[in-house]
């Protein structure tokens, strides 16, 4: 599984401010190479708007994982 997390810092909760939005997204999609070989990708991101003092705080999160079919065995 690989994950990628485009936030390098923490931020406390209390320090955020008032929240202007919040919303995430999850997306399934399949691929489909020239050899026919399908790839089915998992996305998942997340978005956070936050005003503190006259500024507006981001914070984008987004995640990524290729989904690997079941193989069934007798």
């Amino acid at each position: 599984m690989k994950t990628q997390t485009t936030s390098t810092t923490r931020c406390l909760p209390q320090l955020l401010g008032a929240l202007v939005h919040e919303s995430q997204r999850t997306v399934l999609s399949t691929n489909v190479d020239a050899a026919g070989t399908k790839t089915r990708l998992l996305q998942t991101t997340s978005l956070q708007i936050n005003w503190c003092n006259g500024e507006a705080l981001i914070r984008f999160s987004c995640s990524s994982v290729e989904l690997a079919k079941a193989s069934h065995q007798a």
